[in-house]
Order: C-alpha cells, then structure tokens, then sequence
C-alpha cells in the first residue's frame, strides 16, 4: 500500500529538483553569455593599431582643397551584392555648394 505522506513527499521532491534544474539552466546560460563577452574583449585586445590621427605634413591635401563644395552623381547604381539587382538604379543628381 502507497501512503498518502510519501506520494505528497516524492511530488514535494520532483517540484524541488525542477526548480534546481531550472537555476542550474539559467547559470549555464548566463555563464555563456559571459563567456562570450571575455571573447569579445579578447578579440578587441588583438586588433591592429590604427595609424596616427593627424596625417603625414606630406600627405595634407593643398589648402586650397576643396575649391568648392558640388557633389555630382552621374548615372549612378548602387546593389547590395554583386548578384543583386540594383536598388538604387541610374542616379542623376547635382548638389550645387552651399545646399542643404
């Protein structure tokens, strides 16, 4: 015969391991997504230097650049990749200096 204490005790038990279980998934997760924040430091640790701020005397463009301000698309298409079909197709457009 099954006594009534010790159903309650092995359902008391059962909820008592789901909820273990339950932590132990969320600390795996979160240890995880730790994990992969110390790669992204790692990996930023390891990136090339960039070259210095100011430009070589050398390589400056002459003072008088830009003599003036005009953009000026002529017959312009613009694709995602080299497979796509273009999104932006045969762009004319003149932005004269001093336009906003």
């Amino acid at each position: 015969a099954t006594f009534a204490g010790n159903v309650g005790l092995a359902i008391s038990q059962i909820l008592i391991l789901c909820g273990m279980l339950q932590h132990g998934m969320r600390q795996t997760a979160e240890m995880v997504a730790q994990m992969t924040s110390v790669e992204r430091v790692l990996q930023f640790t390891q990136l090339d230097k960039e070259g210095p701020f100011e430009s070589e005397v050398n390589a400056k463009p002459p003072a008088t650049w830009p003599s003036k301000g005009k953009i000026k698309f002529d017959h312009v298409y613009l694709k995602y990749t080299a497979d796509d079909a273009p999104v932006i197709k045969d762009l004319n457009i003149i932005i004269e200096p001093g336009m906003k």
